[in-house]
């Protein structure tokens, strides 16, 4: 994918022919709320741009695929899931890419680069600066292209926490993924919410249990 958009061949590659990486890589949930405002900003500047059916049109010509979603209608924030954001993570970079739209392509090359680093195990301290390095070029864009859309000026504690305490954070306690909170509230949705509502409200954790060992 890299090569592509580094020889401003994209308009060359389809979906349906070229091996995706970011396609198989299991999305956690710490960032996905920054995900969720760099999209709904990116809605907004469309709108501004006059871009926005435009963008919703190349959505849903992409050809389907057994491990994406299809967003046929576009883009519709009010009803996307946490999968369907992490699907969107995905394809965004190729649907915005020749907008005439300045760093808009850009800042999701830089979310899809900090994004990878963040998914390591383990970091060596030469991990954690440029990991920092590339937590500030994706931040850097994102405030650029954005700060005047939102209506608090960017200023929400996800993202000063983000850019600014992300990396003391891993070094005092670690990979991400062994230690957000996020992650234990997907597993609770998965294995307790939904079979809840799945039950009959009756003997609600035997048949929970039953359910989960069903899955396993």
């Amino acid at each position: 994918m890299k090569e592509y958009f580094d020889s401003n061949t994209s308009k060359l590659a389809g979906l349906e022919q070229v091996n995706n990486y970011f396609w198989n890589i299991p999305m956690h949930h710490l960032d996905l709320d920054l995900f969720k405002y760099q999209i709904e900003f990116t809605m907004e500047l469309l709108k501004k741009k006059k871009s926005l059916n435009k963008v919703n049109k190349r959505i849903a010509d992409i050809p389907r695929h057994w491990q994406l979603k299809v967003f046929k209608k576009g883009i519709q924030l009010s009803r996307l899931t946490a999968n369907e954001y992490r699907d969107m993570m995905k394809i965004m970079v190729f649907v915005v890419d020749d907008l005439q739209i300045e760093d808009l392509s850009e800042v999701y090359v830089k979310w899809n680069e900090m994004y990878l680093l963040s998914r390591s195990e383990k970091f060596k301290e030469s991990d954690l600066e440029n990991f920092q390095k590339a937590i500030n070029n994706w931040g850097d864009l994102f405030i650029k292209l954005f700060q005047k859309i939102s209506n608090s000026h960017l200023k929400f504690p996800k993202l000063h926490s983000w850019i600014y305490h992300i990396v003391d954070t891993i070094r005092e306690y670690g990979a991400i993924n062994g230690y957000t909170t996020e992650t234990y509230e997907s597993l609770h949705k998965t294995y307790v919410k939904i079979l809840y509502r799945l039950s009959n409200k009756k003997e609600v954790e035997k048949q929970i249990i039953e359910n989960v060992n069903k899955k396993q």
